[in-house]
């Protein structure tokens, strides 16, 4: 008799287990400080940074992150010099600029983003000349073509920061971001705790904006992707942040029913299923409808508000938000919800929606969410306000 991890029903479950974060700094720096010459050059660059930065927010080192941004691109059978230097060190000049701006006591807009520019400008060319010394000029280039792919300016948005990767004319450039991308925001999602209730939906949704991207991405070139067990490295990363994303909505979702809403929850998914089937709503950015009374209404323009969160688009953002609140508060008015439980019944309706889109995009082979691409950021991701 085979035993239990030979069989052909533990191995379906070794592929299909979501990837785990590793917890041990030691553990993790034991098994990358080698990999090559130039990784452990830029490995002691990076232990003296994160040694200057402070805790994350649940107490670990600061170097945890970007440790298992290596670990993840490494599981997903990424062996690439290259590609793992950019996972180490993605954050690297974003960390200097950061540290600069608070020394100096810089604010983001005015002219002091101009300070910050100039002084990003000149960590990049310091960088570079630096690179040059440990690796050929051609490798350099590559590396710090892909950190500013991946390094938000100051004066950006998240979205423009994002669909600069997505829309990068040089393949290769491209998809190590995309790659480092999706292991970045996996490890940071599965540190979901590490954020404020008022911004755990809002950090799986920047995922969830990655990912539809992502899959366009894939769609646009046969070869990236596979429907057997050995697919390529980038597939392999989209469909791990996707299910880390979808753990992360469903821990919102059991966190809003604790706050005592759980008698709505069977006709709030019910309503979802309506809207999805009835409307086609998982397909674009819907608009929502003033005149709709039925509970489904709740679920029209999700993708649109949290669009407007991401764009800094403040009135519109709190005015969707203020809408449906006021929405609960007269639909579920037989249960005298307090305020933070109709807060908890918006945040449970939009995390289980999203979850479902996240299934979506895992499992029907040609879906992506229209309007809500990198593409169309200047005017279809805009058009429902």
């Amino acid at each position: 008799m085979a035993s239990s991890n030979q069989t052909s029903e533990y191995q379906a479950f070794k592929y299909l287990q979501h990837w785990k974060k590793e917890d041990d700094l030691q553990k993790l720096q034991d098994s990358f400080s080698d990999i090559s010459p130039l990784f452990s050059y830029l490995f002691q660059k990076a232990v003296l940074l994160y040694g200057q930065l402070p805790p994350r927010k649940d107490g670990a080192s600061s170097f945890i992150h970007p440790l298992n941004v290596v670990l993840a691109l490494k599981d997903a059978k990424i062996t690439d010099e290259i590609t793992l230097c950019v996972g180490l060190m993605h954050d690297y000049v974003e960390e200097i600029v950061d540290v600069y701006r608070d020394e100096h006591d810089l604010d983001e807009d005015g002219k002091d983003i101009e300070l910050l520019d100039k002084y990003e400008s000149e960590v990049f060319a310091a960088f570079e000349q630096e690179l040059l010394g440990h690796t050929d000029a051609a490798a350099a280039k590559t590396i710090i073509a892909t950190l500013r792919l991946l390094t938000r300016h100051k004066r950006d948005f998240y979205y423009r920061s994002i669909s600069t990767i997505f829309q990068h004319e040089e393949e290769r450039i491209k998809e190590i971001a995309i790659q480092v991308k999706l292991a970045d925001r996996t490890h940071n999602i599965l540190s979901i705790e590490c954020f404020s209730e008022e911004k755990r939906n809002y950090q799986c949704f920047k995922n969830l904006f990655i990912l539809n991207n992502t899959k366009k991405y894939l769609l646009e070139v046969p070869s990236r992707i596979s429907y057997s067990r050995d697919i390529p490295s980038t597939q392999l990363l989209f469909k791990r942040c996707a299910k880390a994303t979808y753990d992360a909505y469903q821990m919102l979702c059991y966190l809003s029913m604790k706050k005592g809403i759980g008698q709505t929850k069977s006709m709030m998914q019910l309503a979802f299923k309506k809207f999805a089937l009835e409307k086609a709503g998982m397909w674009e950015v819907t608009k929502v409808d003033p005149g709709e009374t039925h509970l489904m209404r709740l679920f029209q323009g999700i993708v649109r508000k949290y669009d407007a969160r991401l764009h800094h688009e403040w009135e519109i953002f709190e005015s969707m938000k203020a809408a449906e609140y006021d929405y609960c508060r007269k639909f579920f008015a037989d249960f005298n919800f307090t305020e933070e439980q109709i807060k908890a019944l918006v945040d449970f309706k939009d995390a289980y929606a999203l979850k479902e889109v996240l299934a979506y995009l895992l499992y029907l082979p040609d879906y992506v969410v229209h309007r809500f691409l990198s593409s169309e950021l200047t005017e279809d991701a805009r058009i429902c306000s």
